[in-house]
């Protein structure tokens, strides 16, 4: 038998297994299994993607000067300091963020995927009785979870790594624009500006998904562009699991496999007619079919609409809202783009335009067709963050083409360290003061998280809260589970008195005064099946936060 019937052979044999599982398999068992499976498939991605990783990397030593790795450096400082020390560290999705961690808890201590709404801490570890699987995907929560059994579980974790993510993704930018067009000038410009970006910043110094998805996206195209330069067999492996790895960050993540196709065909299209290539992407099958399967089990969520997730009827205010984004909104340096359009149309080196194209357009044009794609609707401007990369890339070369003007008419002029000190100076005099201040949006959730916070301390000594974000207290080491428990089983808090010695707690959270009224009625009922003892008392604005003992012994008011 030919190689080539072989890897065809190995590719129906998986397809259909595939298939068959996913068919076959009913919803709700379907998620029992991929609680369980998503752990492991993603340990498996990561161990060896380091393998990998390491292999590729003497190939990389010696394609970087020691400049580049000075420069690379001086940016990443820059970056990281900027995400440290000018953008407040704060959360800015509410409760999203606090989702992530405690997923991540979960995959920690019990190599689950879920969220736990109803958990016990005791020595560190969370013990959770009842899981729920999550609809987002699971890669953010499990790189944390890597960071907790290496730490131990941590509220600064997730800021942190999102800071360092921050610096990676600028010296992958560098790197994609060095390995890809071989212009040093366009590489530290691309790195510098991207370290810049206002948004970028903001959101590097929340716990949210997007600024790891975005380094991942980079990753994976870094990936492809070593193997485009080295040819090798292990690059083309790392490229296939980098891939596999990048699109388990967010939904739109996958988006990023065609990009790196039309890599591969632009600069490797031969390799498209040798089997190494299918083996590859056999591997990337193999690394992506428990998150495929997740995309079938959630499938039927409706992300909170009630009409049409995705739709053409939603481009038009999306465009309006996004395209100008780029141009003249505060949130963006409308120069980044101008550079950007002058690198893709000045350009005329190496095969790779197009993809950086490509790269930019796919995260861009998703967010048209999303019912809450809009970077003004919410938070969701931090969608934009997937296409900087590849804008910031071209940047750099449109930087590298102005400064090569300049050289020409002006030979001794210095362009490139005064348009790099206009860089700094601008961001510094325009963007310093947007990134330094906290939006006033999320108030009423921020003050709730900041209340629960004050209360952990003293609720860590064998008590249990009832709240509707329980995970955000199993992270501080307070055993914590939903409220709704209680009001569909009012036995379940004798059981808590029980084995809580503690006390048993409810949480009047930011819920209890939404609109909804199905959340308040939850908080109510709740408060409402036993006498209750106010412990504690915050009010900010109009918006009370409290902290309720709950007792059959006590006297009923």
């Amino acid at each position: 038998m030919n190689r080539w019937a072989v890897v065809g052979s190995a590719w129906l044999i998986a397809t259909a297994a595939l298939v068959t599982w996913l068919r076959t398999t009913p919803s709700s068992l379907l998620r029992e299994q991929l609680a369980v499976l998503q752990f492991w498939s993603l340990e498996v991605c990561v161990f060896l993607g380091l393998a990998l990783a390491v292999a590729v990397a003497a190939d990389l030593r010696r394609a970087i000067q020691w400049r580049d790795g000075v420069g690379m450096a001086l940016v990443a400082a820059l970056a990281l300091g900027l995400t440290l020390y000018v953008a407040p560290r704060t959360n800015r999705i509410y409760y999203d963020e606090q989702i992530y961690q405690n997923i991540g808890q979960n995959l920690a201590d019990s190599k689950r995927a879920q969220m736990c709404n109803d958990g016990t801490v005791r020595d560190g570890r969370l013990d959770c009785r009842r899981g729920e699987y999550n609809k987002q995907p699971y890669a953010y929560p499990h790189v944390l979870s890597l960071l907790y059994r290496a730490f131990g579980v941590r509220t600064g974790t997730a800021f942190v790594f999102n800071a360092i993510a921050m610096a990676l993704t600028a010296c992958a930018v560098y790197l994609i624009v060095l390995l890809l067009f071989s212009d040093r000038v366009a590489a530290c410009f691309a790195s510098l500006l991207f370290a810049l970006i206002p948004e970028q910043l903001i959101w590097s110094a929340s716990a949210a998904s997007e600024p790891s998805a975005s380094l991942a996206s980079a990753a994976a195209v870094l990936a492809a562009a070593c193997f485009v330069r080295w040819r090798t067999s292990v690059s083309l492996a790392g490229t296939a699991v980098a891939t596999a790895y990048a699109v388990q960050f967010r939904p739109e993540s996958f988006l990023i496999v065609p990009v790196i196709l039309l890599l591969l065909w632009q600069r490797a299209r031969e390799e498209f007619m040798r089997p190494r290539l299918w083996w590859a992407g056999l591997l990337f099958l193999a690394l992506v079919a428990v998150d495929a399967g997740h995309m079938v089990a959630v499938s039927g969520e409706r992300w909170g609409t009630a009409d049409d997730r995705f739709s053409l009827r939603y481009v038009i205010g999306n465009l309006r809202v996004n395209g100008w984004f780029y141009l003249k909104d505060a949130r963006f340096p409308p120069v980044v783009t101008l550079l950007a359009i002058v690198g893709f149309a000045r350009w005329r080196g190496a095969a790779g335009r197009l993809t950086i194209a490509a790269y930019f357009l796919v995260f861009f044009g998703i967010t048209l067709i999303f019912y809450a794609g809009s970077y003004d609707y919410g938070a969701d401007v931090r969608y934009s963050l997937a296409t900087y990369p590849p804008l910031l890339i071209a940047a750099g070369l449109g930087v590298a083409h102005i400064a090569e003007s300049i050289r020409r008419l002006q030979p001794r002029f210095p362009a490139l360290p005064i348009l790099a000190a206009a860089a700094v100076l601008s961001f510094a005099w325009l963007y310093a003061p947007v990134v330094g201040t906290v939006a006033d949006s999320a108030w009423a959730a921020r003050a709730d998280e900041a209340f629960a916070r004050s209360l952990a301390p003293g609720l860590r000594d064998n008590a249990y809260v009832l709240t509707h974000n329980p995970g955000m207290f199993q992270l501080w080491g307070v055993s914590a589970g939903q409220m709704s428990l209680a009001v569909t089983n009012p036995a379940y808090i004798d059981e808590l008195t029980a084995r809580f010695s503690g006390g048993v707690y409810l949480h009047w959270n930011f819920w209890c005064s939404v609109q909804d009224q199905v959340q308040r009625d939850v908080c109510t009922k709740a408060l409402a099946l036993r006498p209750a003892e106010r412990v504690r008392e915050y009010q900010e604005r109009e918006q009370r936060y409290i902290l309720y003992r709950l007792d059959r012994s006590l006297p009923k008011h």
